[in-house]
């Protein structure tokens, strides 16, 4: 394997040079830069082969590639990474992918080379590139959907959480449950909605209640917004489909159908619950407040460092990648609170 010292030779410049080009700091010309990446990418230097021999011990940058940051759980995640790799001495950098697997694959070999570690929201990477990704630079997915590359993963408990839900709806007497943000093309980027749908089917077969067609409403990733939220219960509601309660595969889903649901003069949870998933900022100051699965975002965080910290530190081999599954709260609010019967609805 290469060394910093090859990589000096092979530019003609020293020690210092390099690491002040791998680490991308200032006072180096853009001729020698040029010269050392050119020697980086000829033997093939990876990241953590330099940090091994800088004074620190590792690149002390690493990168955070999500998808959206215009979704209020990427926005919010991004911020409890941040927080946890600053009690780890690591900077972030934020890159954006828009779950396009070639912005994925071009932002590794644009900065891998001058980062200690990736944390990534993979979302259009097959197998294949999943593991030339973690060849590249050490790497953790924050991901549903399981790989069968060795790469350590951190996942939420999403079946888990939706069934959880359902059956707080089916305590509080709810029986026709709509299910919102459903996805049926089975295409692997969209694990999470199939795992939610998962979720929703054995919360109903624990009830011993009917999984109805009609209660579920497909809105494929990434369209998780208001709008669809909204769009998707008035479908319902114009359909003359009675339903009850709503089980939303995010936040911004709910609140959408909390004001179709409004909207329509239906009392909130009187004549209709709804519940949410992603226990966002927005949910708490939601009118009324939305019952939503709280999915260990600070846990997610930690975990997800920890097992790159590893990885940086090359305290782990080659062995198949590990995989850490978030607690999830179900945090109970006023637009479930009480249920039906509580609101004098039937």
């Amino acid at each position: 394997m290469s060394t910093m010292h090859d990589v000096a030779q092979r530019a003609g410049v020293s020690l210092k040079t390099v690491s002040r080009v791998v680490n991308g700091e200032p006072n180096v010309s853009e001729q020698t830069r040029r010269k050392v990446d050119a020697a980086i990418a000829e033997l093939d230097f990876r990241p953590n082969s330099v940090a091994r021999n800088l004074r620190t011990g590792r690149i002390d940058l690493i990168g955070l590639a999500l998808p959206y940051l215009s979704q209020p759980y990427f926005s919010s995640l991004a911020e409890e990474i941040m927080r946890e790799a600053e009690r780890h001495g690591l900077t972030v950098l934020i890159e954006l992918t828009e779950g396009d697997a070639e912005a994925e694959l071009a932002l590794v070999r644009e900065h891998g080379p001058h980062l200690g570690g990736l944390l990534m929201y993979p979302v259009g990477l097959s197998d294949a590139q999943a593991l030339t990704v973690a060849r590249t630079v050490p790497t953790v997915f924050i991901s549903e959907r399981a790989y069968d590359a060795h790469v350590d993963r951190v996942a939420m408990a999403n079946r888990e959480g939706v069934r959880a839900l359902v059956g707080h709806m089916v305590s509080l007497g709810y029986t026709r449950i709509a299910a919102l943000g459903a996805d049926h093309t089975g295409r692997p980027e969209r694990a999470a909605a199939h795992l939610r749908l998962d979720g929703y089917r054995d919360g109903l077969r624990d009830a011993g209640l009917p999984y109805l067609p009609e209660l579920v409403l497909e809105v494929g990733t990434p369209h998780w917004n208001r709008q669809e939220g909204a769009a998707g219960i008035r479908r319902l509601i114009e359909g003359g489909i009675p339903f009850d309660a709503v089980v939303a595969f995010a936040d911004a889903l709910a609140l959408g159908a909390l004001h179709a649901v409004q909207e329509a003069g239906l009392r909130v949870p009187a004549e209709v619950a709804v519940a949410g998933f992603d226990d966002t900022d927005d949910a708490r100051y939601a009118h009324p407040s939305l019952t939503s699965v709280a999915p260990g975002r600070a846990q997610i965080a930690r975990e997800a460092l920890a097992l790159l910290n590893d990885r940086m530190n090359g305290t782990v081999g080659q062995e198949p990648g590990r995989l850490v599954v978030a607690d999830f709260q179900l945090t109970v609010r006023e637009s479930t609170l009480g249920g039906m019967a509580a609101w004098g609805g039937a």
